[in-house]
């Protein structure tokens, strides 16, 4: 009896050190991928003077991250816009497409050597052939979109806070 329970130690001992090489669950690999971006989750609000803007971003059942925007002034809805972070062939990108009756999707990839990482860039696309959220403080996001307009360099910054539940 003494010599099983020894033997069954050791079977245990062996197989928790076995050195495996275990395939990557796709779904877990994808978290990973977007473990930078999950401070953007959840709901977030922009007020100024002339417009609300509010966005929404979840992560998807494919790990992906989904965000719809949309802009109001008054009571008129002046801008709307989905997004999708996915990553395709070790590449992270951005899915861009403005609802409405011009729809005009764009596809921006991460910027590799950007000082923030949430940096997306299409140099094809005039404007805005950039796209980056910035986290300066916990439950605050500022983002810009920039590129040129007939040749001009144009930015325009957006400020949100995260809305409480």
């Amino acid at each position: 009896m003494k010599n099983l329970v020894v033997f069954f130690l050791l079977a245990i001992l062996a197989t928790s050190c076995k050195n495996e090489t275990k395939t990557d669950n796709p779904v877990t690999k994808a978290e990973n991928v977007f473990e930078d971006f999950e401070w953007v989750l959840g709901d977030w609000i922009n007020i100024n003077t002339e417009t609300r803007s509010f966005e929404h971003w979840e992560k998807s059942n494919d790990g992906s991250l989904v965000a719809y925007s949309i802009t109001l002034r008054d009571q008129d809805t002046v801008f709307h816009e989905q997004m999708k972070m996915y990553e395709e062939n070790g590449t992270l990108n951005l899915y861009v497409e403005t609802v409405g009756d011009n729809p005009n999707p764009v596809v921006f990839t991460q910027k590799q050597d950007a000082t923030h990482p949430f940096t997306f860039e299409n140099p094809r696309n005039e404007f805005p052939s950039q796209i980056v959220y910035t986290n300066p403080e916990p439950k605050k996001i500022h983002a810009w979109v920039a590129g040129f307009i007939d040749s001009v360099p144009q930015k325009q910054e957006f400020y949100f806070v995260r809305v409480e539940e």
